[in-house]
């Protein structure tokens, strides 16, 4: 399993074509993103299955979310992400997916 870095870009009024953006993910790869609380995650799932995200919680509070889900042929965006739960000790957000998706990090 390796540790992937995954680029956060700002976002636009002028927008952003994610799929110029997207970073395909490996189910044997853990991904990190930098967070600063303004963060959103987008999930395209074109695998033909519900996709699961695994979200690492260093300060783990109660009814904030582990995991995420979407179901196949649906794209979503997931957060922002509070720091003080879900930042490892690098100011970084952990996240496993169990299907091959397309996975773009953008800053609001």
């Amino acid at each position: 399993m390796s540790d992937v870095d995954v680029t956060a870009y700002p976002g636009l009024r002028s927008g952003r074509i994610l799929t110029d953006l997207k970073t395909t993910v490996s189910t044997a790869n853990t991904y990190h993103f930098r967070n600063n609380g303004r963060m959103l995650l987008h999930v395209a799932n074109a695998s033909g299955s519900t996709v699961t995200a695994t979200l690492a919680q260093p300060n783990p509070v109660s009814g904030y979310a582990t995991t995420a889900t979407l179901a196949t042929a649906k794209a979503g965006f997931f957060g922002p992400f509070p720091p003080s739960i879900y930042n490892n000790g690098d100011g970084e957000v952990q996240v496993t997916f169990d299907q091959i998706v397309d996975v773009t990090v953008i800053q609001v």
